[in-house]
């Protein structure tokens, strides 16, 4: 078996090309919509939402915003300094770092794409939940609108703050399934919106090396033993699939409009020291690490999976279950396999970009 290059698992989000669609970085043209939903939503909530998916692309605004997660491991937050530019992209800081390399900056996408609202398909965004529009508010000294998604239940799912002038979304909570619990919150805490923004100097681009395939290979892929799992527990439905053929990695991107998370394969098996550190689960071989966002690994069957989302911890669980576990019996040096297998990250906050930094 070929062996590849061991890469710690704190820089497992590093290389990313598109991160949140919030800030203009759109997810991929070949996300599929999904089937009508038989719920009826508030057409005020569905176009103020569609308004917040285009805003990045034609408004620029340099901005502070606060990224918090609640889960096992307590809450985790950073602070995060955006200077975005409608026709190039993101620089994005951390705050309080003194190190040069907590920067990153992530290209705007200049091909067609499917709305999105923070990383979220809008497609499955209005066939997952009921959209309802909650009239006027404001945040931050700005007058915005404010829409709900509600779960099939009538739980409160999410709440999505949308700047009334310009239609840039400025905060957005997620909640756990009992529709009270935060588990997921993103708030700018002051926005400058620019005039003909234009980064200057620009830092070093991520690496990229990914291409996606769309969902027309899936079958294809399944003939060749990858694991490709159409839908997800919590309604979780595959979007698009990438391959980095450099790499040997496939990354699989689910979303039910509002909870992201990427499945990456790479044949080999799982390195025990790449894992340092993780904790452990009730599934045997399984290894998490909670925050922002969480990573689950494993390897079964030849294969080394590394799934990386903002799922709560008990979703985040049950999605695991839905794939293979065969745990090998013995692990040979060349037989072991880095976790390195995030490439890219379509799906995610700014948090992915810094992620490593984030430890």
């Amino acid at each position: 078996m070929s062996t590849t290059r061991l890469v710690g698992p704190a820089r497992l989000a590093v290389l990313v090309s598109t991160v949140l669609i919030g800030i203009g970085l759109p997810l991929p043209a070949t996300a599929t919509p999904a089937p009508a939903s038989p719920r009826e939503d508030a057409p005020q909530a569905v176009s103020w939402l569609e308004r917040a998916a285009a805003a990045p692309d034609h408004i620029s605004y340099h901005g502070t915003q606060i990224v918090t997660s609640w889960g096992p491991q307590g809450s985790s937050s950073a602070m995060l300094d955006i200077v975005h530019a409608a026709s190039q992209g993101s620089e994005i800081s951390l705050v309080g770092s003194g190190s040069s390399d907590a920067k990153s900056f992530v290209q705007r996408a200049t091909q067609g794409h499917s709305p999105a609202v923070d990383g979220g398909p809008l497609a499955l965004l209005k066939a997952t939940y009921q959209l309802v529009y909650r009239c006027c508010t404001d945040t931050i000294g700005r007058a915005a609108v404010l829409v709900d998604a509600l779960r099939d239940d009538q739980t409160l799912a999410a709440r999505f703050w949308i700047d009334r002038a310009t239609g840039l979304l400025l905060q957005r909570q997620l909640f756990a399934a009992d529709g009270k619990a935060l588990v997921r919150a993103t708030v700018f805490t002051d926005l400058e919106i620019e005039n003909g923004e234009f980064l200057g100097h620009l830092p070093p681009m991520l690496p990229g090396g990914s291409d996606s395939m769309g969902l027309g290979g899936v079958d294809g892929l399944r003939t060749q033993g990858w694991t490709c799992t159409s839908e997800l527990p919590n309604s979780l439905e595959l979007y698009d699939v990438h391959q980095d053929t450099a790499a040997g990695v496939l990354q699989f991107s689910y979303s039910d409009g509002l909870f992201n998370v990427s499945l990456f394969q790479q044949r080999g098996a799982l390195d025990p020291k790449a894992v340092a550190g993780y904790g452990t689960t009730g599934t045997p071989g399984v290894h998490v690490r909670y925050g922002m966002p969480s990573y689950a690994v494993w390897s079964s069957g030849g294969i080394v999976y590394t799934l990386v989302g903002d799922l709560p911890a008990d979703v985040l669980a049950r999605v695991v279950d839905a794939f293979p576990h065969e745990v090998p019996a013995r692990v040979t040096p060349v037989q072991r396999m880095g976790t390195g297998l995030a490439r890219i990250a379509t799906w995610l906050t700014p948090m992915s970009a810094l992620s490593w930094k984030l430890g």
